[in-house]
């Protein structure tokens, strides 16, 4: 996988699962019941330590919450994000390299062992298949089996969830919206199709600042991680809320000069910013080169940053 494109899903994974109170509804409605019974919820906490080494950076990221469980036992839940569109075929592996990187680090700090329970985030578009680290040995019996590690994993697949059910779980606007953005990515056409459903609390979202930083990673994670075209998601987000479609333009706008910026810097719009600089009108810019309004805006916002496009 590209890796812009992990880059892209890492960090908006990360932006929706550094969240806290979304993090303790995500926890109280995924995971199982007698698990959440004996945690203190109260006492979650992130844990700002990188567990994850350079090898495992190719398949996951991760997020760390210290948590107590039952009295007075301190334990870790990791988030792992799976990055690939399709499922890790010895996950114990990789989750076991983890887990050691977990307590070698508690060994060098001093610190006293803690349970780990790992959690697999998966939004990958293949379905995952969940089977104990023991059935991958074939023909062994249970004298061979007691030299074989055993523990489990929880898996949150998106893909086992409807739009509907994620949108009836959960009560969070931002934690709705990430997980049906993660869940789709893939699937370009189904986005664009059902933005208004997926972002129809938006408006309420960015009356905050903290709501506002949030769908600035939305916007971000979209332009980068899809190929779809700004102007038809506008079009289409103008109708949920026009600040929303104003805060899509301007984001938008911004990491299309980035990668301007960075060299990719088409042909036909140099021909359009040439033309806009000598006065010709939209619709006859239009007529020649086919970009539309919006990319002719941008365009335009090039000279208000005084660059010249030809050094571009």
């Amino acid at each position: 996988m590209n890796e812009n494109l992990i880059n892209s899903h890492d960090k908006f994974f990360k932006e929706l699962f550094s969240r806290q109170n979304e993090v303790k509804e995500f926890v109280l409605k995924t995971f199982p019941v007698k698990l959440t019974q004996k945690l203190k919820l109260e006492t979650l906490e992130l844990d700002k330590t990188e567990y994850v080494d350079k090898k495992l950076k190719t398949s996951f990221s991760d997020i760390v919450y210290n948590c107590v469980y039952g009295k007075d036992t301190k334990i870790k839940i990791s988030l792992l994000f799976e990055h690939k569109s399709y499922p890790e075929s010895y996950p114990h592996l990789q989750l076991l390299g983890y887990m050691l990187n977990i307590w070698q680090t508690q060994i060098k700090q001093k610190q006293d062992l803690v349970p780990v329970i790992p959690i697999i985030f998966y939004h990958g578009d293949r379905k995952w298949t969940q089977k104990p680290f023991e059935k991958y040995f074939e023909e062994i019996d249970e004298t061979l089996q007691k030299f074989i590690p055993k523990f489990d994993y929880l898996l949150i697949d998106t893909s086992t969830f409807t739009d509907r059910q994620i949108k009836d779980l959960f009560e969070s606007l931002e934690l709705q919206i990430g997980l049906l953005i993660m869940k789709n990515i893939y699937n370009e056409q189904k986005i664009l199709q059902e933005i208004t459903e997926i972002f129809a609390g938006i408006n309420q979202i960015i009356q905050t600042e903290h709501g506002e930083q949030f769908f600035e990673t939305i916007i971000t994670y979209l332009f980068y991680a899809t190929e779809l075209e700004t102007s038809k998601i506008v079009e289409k987000m103008r109708t949920i809320s026009p600040k929303a479609g104003e805060k899509f333009v301007s984001t938008a706008m911004r990491l299309q000069l980035k990668g301007k910026i960075e060299g990719r810097v088409e042909g036909i719009e140099k021909v359009a910013f040439s033309m806009l600089k000598k006065g010709y009108s939209y619709a006859e810019i239009t007529e020649l080169t086919g970009l539309s309004k919006l990319q002719l805006d941008y365009l335009k916002s090039l000279d208000e940053y005084q660059l010249d496009i030809e050094t571009i």
